[in-house]
């Protein structure tokens, strides 16, 4: 989410809704990062981020600090398979919360 140039965690959410609709469960998807996958991988990774939007926003809403957001863990149920690239959990979380 490259918030510099307009980039955001909806449009993020918007651009995986729109290759979905683009796919057959047959499309290989190459993505940027990530192993290759399918139309599920991209159904999974929309609803990672829509999932982690929806709980950092509600915390943000409630007065919660990026600091506090960070060790509630919101993301800890996909971390171990979504957190050890090149975006930690943490950058992730961070980027998440600016963005809400």
């Amino acid at each position: 989410m490259d918030y510099s140039t307009g980039g955001s965690i909806d449009g993020q959410i918007r651009a995986a809704e729109e290759n979905i609709a683009k796919v057959t469960d047959k499309t290989i998807v190459i993505p940027g990062h990530g192993a290759v996958g399918g139309k599920a991988d991209l159904i999974l990774f929309r609803d990672v981020l829509a999932d982690a939007r929806e709980k950092v926003a509600t915390m943000k809403k409630q007065g919660r600090s990026l600091v506090e957001v960070i060790a509630a863990k919101p993301t800890a149920r996909t971390d171990k398979e979504w957190g050890n690239g090149f975006m930690t959990p943490t950058l992730f979380l961070q980027w998440v919360y600016e963005g809400v």
